[in-house]
């Protein structure tokens, strides 16, 4: 370390000076220091020694006092310009992007060698990823690793576990969720533990919460388990936010309610929907509260179950949360179709038919086949067929295979209730061969009471 500064301040400013003054590496180089060495020293590779670099440093006509003194400024200038990109995080996190993120993010030129290029470059990938453009997203969150990498910078806030946590985001919302896994388990990986405060915010237990919900949906109920009775035992240790907490309770009432665990469940519920309500986390204690109504569901207690759905939809009357608003939507209508209350289920189903296509895809197959099971059990097997392809397709292009295999067991039966026995050859075989690809004999989700 030169005179006791920070290697990667130091490296930013030889880079900054060097080409300032308008030279290139190679312009530098002479027989007493190669192209080589200079390369290696602005980027901090190789072996080399603390005399070398003192040498170049008197090439580039700086001495202790101004590299000290340069340094000193800029370090106030990466202070002032540290909160300037926390600002936009903050909005970014917020939901408040529309074009003000972007535009401050815009008129912070700064070069991609210098200190916080990494964290800017993040940003540039969290405004893709409010656009939904997760391409650019993902793109810019691998350039901001590499340069965290290229450049050897010395990040306290674990911007390498952050940039892997957002591609972990990116890859689940497309329902790639063996690469969201890949992606969350390299951010735990390159996760350093900081003394004091030095971290702009705990990102460990945000991505072992991403990581025990990838599990959970590849049903790996016990890795998953593994994760959340750690994080339930450290939960109000938990420096994040209250977004991560809610979520350690929304999986760990899953994971009960799995285990026949009711009661425990229940509790478990009505307290993350009082932290939730309390803290006006909307979003989370109503998904809470979808898993209490199931939870009464499964026990049969469709009075309670009807009224903990229907407060779901009466809280989100301004439909600010599809994905909570689906799932209240899909178990009304399994209640309706259960008590033969058609025109009520066939109402329902098909709101939540149009809030999945319209905004969250990832919810659709599932009230397809709630769809398709409700006009079978009519026998209407021309409007339950399409359900369970349409299903059963989408299952496929997003890697759901329990979902596929219901799907396609449901199909069959209706071909069988037809009389269609080429179609009911041709599914039941597709069945068979998931069915021993999987090892397989039901989906662990609620379509029928």
């Amino acid at each position: 370390m030169v005179y006791g500064l920070d290697p990667s301040i130091v490296r930013y400013v030889m880079r900054k000076v060097r080409k300032e003054s308008g030279y290139r590496q190679e312009d530098i180089a002479d027989a007493t220091m190669s192209y080589g060495t200079i390369s290696n020293i602005e980027r901090g590779v190789g072996n080399v020694d603390e005399k070398t670099v003192l040498k170049y440093l008197a090439k580039l006509g700086l001495n202790e006092a101004t590299l000290k003194n340069i340094v000193k400024k800029e370090l106030e200038r990466m202070e002032e310009l540290t909160f300037e990109l926390q600002l936009i995080e903050l909005m970014l996190d917020n939901n408040k992007l529309g074009t003000h993120a972007e535009q401050m993010l815009k008129t912070i030129g700064i070069e991609r060698y210098h200190p916080l290029a990494p964290f800017y470059t993040y940003l540039e990938g969290r405004c893709f990823q409010a656009k939904k453009a997760y391409d650019k997203a993902e793109k810019h969150y691998k350039f901001a690793i590499r340069l965290h990498n290229q450049y050897k910078l010395l990040s306290k806030d674990n911007i390498v576990s952050i940039c892997y946590n957002e591609l972990s985001i990116c890859c689940y919302v497309q329902n790639k969720i063996d690469k969201a896994l890949h992606y969350v388990e390299k951010g735990l990986a390159e996760y350093v533990e900081h003394e004091g405060s030095e971290d702009r915010r705990d990102i460990k237990a945000p991505m072992l919460n991403n990581k025990a919900l990838y599990l959970l949906n590849l049903s790996q109920y016990e890795a998953a388990k593994q994760i959340i009775d750690d994080m339930w035992a450290k939960r109000f240790e938990i420096r994040s936010s209250y977004y991560t907490l809610l979520n350690i309770y929304k999986y760990r009432a899953m994971l009960l309610r799995k285990m026949q665990k009711y009661a425990e469940a229940i509790e478990i519920c009505k307290e993350g929907i009082h932290l939730g309500f309390r803290n006006n986390i909307q979003n989370r204690y109503l998904d809470i509260m979808n898993i209490l109504g199931s939870i009464y569901l499964l026990q049969k207690q469709l009075d309670k179950a009807e009224h903990y759905f229907q407060m779901v939809l009466n809280h989100d009357y301004e439909g600010n949360h599809p994905r909570s608003r689906t799932d209240a939507l899909t178990y009304l209508a399994i209640i309706y179709a259960h008590e033969k209350d058609w025109a009520k289920a066939e109402g329902h189903i098909q709101r939540a038919l149009d809030v999945a296509r319209s905004n969250y895809r990832n919810r659709l197959s599932k009230v397809l086949i709630v769809a398709g099971n409700i006009y079978a059990e009519q026998q209407n097997f021309t409007l339950a067929i399409p359900c369970y392809q349409e299903a059963e397709q989408l299952s496929l292009k997003d890697g759901l295979k329990k979902r596929q295999y219901t799907a396609l067991l449901q199909l069959a039966k209706c071909f069988d209730s037809m009389e269609a026995e080429n179609e009911w050859k041709v599914t039941i075989k597709k069945v068979m061969n998931l069915q021993q690809e999987l090892n397989l004999q039901s989906e662990e989700e609620v379509y029928a009471i």
